[in-house]
């Protein structure tokens, strides 16, 4: 944002939101919907090998928790966007590869980087 105000002369003191400088920059596609789409499409491709990579996504460690927030985790972000609960159930959707790089494939009209699929 910082880059799209220096090239279009905005000042911070003309209070312009970051939806107005996007508009102002032309910008259709976000840098993060890119990387959610990349990770998404990334996704599909390991879970739909057979092997041992597929299941290290699985991983559960064990022992004795750090204090603090849990650290976000691969799979976390794929369930949040996808809005599914067990890995199994994103393993199952995204075997379907027509369907599930159409959903990914699509521009990010989103709101908070949700997906629908």
């Amino acid at each position: 944002m910082w880059c799209y105000r220096r090239v279009l002369r905005i000042s911070w003191t003309e209070h312009k939101t970051n939806e107005e400088v996007l508009q102002a920059a032309d910008v259709t596609e976000r840098l993060l919907d890119q990387l959610i789409k990349r990770k998404l499409r990334h996704a599909g491709h390991v879970m739909r090998r057979s092997g041992r990579l597929g299941h290290l996504l699985q991983l559960v460690l064990e022992g004795k928790s750090v204090r603090g927030r849990p650290k976000r985790s691969w799979t976390d972000d794929i369930k949040g966007w996808t809005h599914y609960t067990t890995y199994g159930e994103i393993k199952r959707k995204a075997e379907r590869r027509k369907e599930w790089r159409a959903k990914v494939g699509q521009p990010s009209d989103r709101k908070r980087y949700l997906i629908d699929i």
